[in-house]
């Protein structure tokens, strides 16, 4: 048989290759079953983000910039995360003040936030970056933050100098719902939330004061912890503490 001049053998022609039709199998139909299955099981356990993106304004506004006797201050000497192109992955906001009250007991204050915590970008711990600033860490330990009501905030004291500097730091991290005290603790926390379903978000909140006294710039940041709270919504609650 010929169309357009060209020869097609037929399958009985014995000069030419017959023309293999493929054949569906009943085992066919099973692998294809059991690869569609995955895909979708794999599918339907791919962590979903669960916290929208904030803009900068919207995640500024959060944190009050006068409540009680504490005001803001323009001048700053916060030691930042190292500047990298890493770094900059960590944060998608980072807001950074120092607070002074009536008694000139200065706080520097910082925010650091990403809604989303992959295994490859994880909110840094300040003693990484006090150490890579050229401090030396004299003390990093569990302190737990009372809140009142039997509520706490699982934070972090560290005392780090530098020359004549003595620098006391409370900081904490939330993951998701979660407070982790550690490294460890921290992709705990995110492993969980994937195994949950869900993407974590990540903040890094820090204060610190300058002081050799460390009990009582701990017990001073407290303070100001409880009163920037209760002089705050809802949603600035929740973002630093996880606590509705």
């Amino acid at each position: 048989m010929s169309i357009e001049g060209k020869i097609i053998p037929n399958a009985g022609d014995g000069g030419g290759e017959a023309s293999v039709s493929p054949r569906l199998t009943r085992r066919h139909l099973l692998m294809g079953g059991a690869l569609l299955a995955v895909s979708g099981l794999a599918l339907a356990r791919t962590p979903k983000q669960r916290y929208p993106a904030l803009s900068d304004k919207q995640f500024e506004a959060l944190f009050p910039r006068h409540f009680a006797n504490w005001r803001t201050m323009t001048a700053s000497e916060l030691v930042m995360p190292p500047e990298s192109e890493m770094a900059n992955k960590l944060y998608q906001h980072i807001l950074t003040r120092t607070y002074v009250n009536d008694q000139g007991v200065a706080i520097m204050f910082l925010a650091a936030y990403n809604n989303v915590q992959l295994n490859n970008v994880q909110l840094h711990r300040p003693e990484v970056c006090y150490y890579a600033s050229g401090f030396s860490i004299d003390m990093s330990r569990p302190y737990d933050v009372p809140l009142g009501s039997g509520e706490t905030i699982a934070a972090r004291a560290v005392k780090a100098t530098m020359g004549s500097r003595d620098e006391n730091i409370l900081y904490w991290t939330r993951i998701g719902e979660e407070m982790p005290q550690s490294w460890a603790a921290q992709r705990i926390s995110m492993t969980k939330a994937n195994l949950e379903g869900y993407l974590a978000d990540g903040l890094l909140l820090r204060m610190s004061i300058i002081s050799p006294n460390t009990e009582q710039a701990l017990q001073q940041m407290v303070g100001f912890v409880k009163e920037m709270l209760a002089h705050s919504g809802n949603r600035t609650r929740s973002l630093m503490t996880g606590i509705a």
